[in-house]
């Protein structure tokens, strides 16, 4: 049964706007934005994109803290915390700052334009794409139905890691050379800190299938396999960009590898 606390909200009357926006964006970073760029050079961006990341630092710094201390500070643990669909001030705050996160995911969609409009059709992977318009649904999900509880774990986490993210990107574009060179020695840990997040998600979240946890099942049987695909495409890219490619560098300097 829907969260009937948002069922007047912007956004969670009906799955349409969703369904229309996941629709729009595909149409044109797919269909529209290709057309457009095809005989164009590629687009800087650099002002639009170090304040686009100076937003998404602030943005999901202000939704950590709102869902931390809306629950995680006061009131919950980390073992079978149901959701409060109750109007009390502290349960609705949370309702609050979950919503502000489906605007998280709905301004991260600008990446993908971004990349395109800069001509970096590599970065707009099916990975990039996937990840994206489903982090969204299930956010959206979350919201429609568990607003609150268990289910806040995850955003919580994945907001914190975006700060964090978002924080390496600026300063590897907008920091000195000597900031940048440091950087680029850290890439890697991006991509790990993110199948770290998974990895705690999935530990922490799989606790619904306890007996003792009378939670309900519809948004697991949808989040458990999307989490577990998109981790399996991120150790995908991380073996793929960091581990394959390492050994490939090492060989081709003449550096005999050791096993």
């Amino acid at each position: 049964m829907c969260d009937p606390r948002v069922k007047d909200w912007a956004l969670m009357r009906s799955p349409w706007p969703l369904f229309f926006i996941i629709t729009g964006y595909l149409t044109i970073i797919k269909v529209l934005l290709p057309a457009y760029m095809k005989n164009r050079p590629p687009y800087e961006l650099r002002s639009v994109i170090k304040w686009y990341n100076v937003l998404q630092i602030v943005a999901n710094g202000v939704v950590t803290w709102g869902i931390m201390t809306s629950g995680w500070t006061t009131t919950y643990h980390f073992g079978c915390v149901l959701p409060d669909y109750s109007l009390n001030p502290e349960p609705l705050r949370m309702l609050r700052f979950l919503w502000w996160t489906i605007i998280l995911k709905l301004m991260e969609l600008f990446e993908t334009v971004f990349f395109l409009m800069r001509k970096k059709e590599r970065q707009a992977s099916f990975l990039h794409v996937y990840h994206h318009c489903s982090t969204l649904t299930i956010i959206w999900s979350g919201v429609k139905y568990v607003g609150g509880g268990i289910a806040s774990f995850s955003p919580m986490i994945n907001n914190a890691v975006h700060v964090v993210m978002y924080s390496y990107y600026l300063l590897s574009s907008e920091g000195s050379p000597t900031v940048k060179a440091t950087l680029i020695k850290y890439k890697k840990w991006i991509t790990i800190m993110q199948m770290i997040q998974f990895t705690f998600m999935l530990v922490y979240s799989s606790q619904v299938f306890l007996p003792s946890c009378p939670a309900s099942m519809g948004i697991p049987l949808l989040y458990f396999p999307n989490v577990i695909f998109v981790y399996y495409m991120f150790y995908k890219f991380f073996k793929k960009n960091y581990v394959t490619r390492s050994k490939a560098e090492l060989n081709g300097n003449g550096v005999k590898k050791s096993d």
